[in-house]
C-alpha cells in the first residue's frame, strides 16, 4: 500500500498490484481516504495479470508476464 500510494499518481505506462479482489477493494478504500484519487487508482491493474482464471502460482506468474508483454507491445 505504501508503494501504491507513491506510484499511483504518477504517469506510468503500467502499474499492477497483486491481491484478491477483496484485498484490492480494501486497499483502494484506504488510499482514497488518505487523498489518492479514484482516477489515479483506476490506472492500476489490480488484480494484476490477464484475466485467465489462474489458480496455481505458475498460472498467476504466466498471466502477469503475459500482461506485461501485452502492455510493452501495445501501440500508444
Amino acid at each position: 500500500m505504501i508503494i501504491l500510494k507513491q506510484l499511483a499518481p504518477k504517469n506510468l505506462k503500467y502499474l499492477g498490484m497483486i491481491g484478491s479482489k477483496n484485498k484490492v477493494k480494501n486497499i483502494y478504500e484506504s488510499l482514497m481516504n488518505n487523498g489518492i484519487s479514484k482516477e489515479s487508482l483506476s490506472k492500476v491493474d489490480a488484480p494484476i495479470g490477464l484475466p485467465i482464471n489462474s489458480k496455481t502460482t505458475a498460472e498467476i506468474a504466466i498471466s502477469i508476464a503475459a500482461k506485461v508483454i501485452q502492455v510493452k507491445n501495445s501501440v500508444d
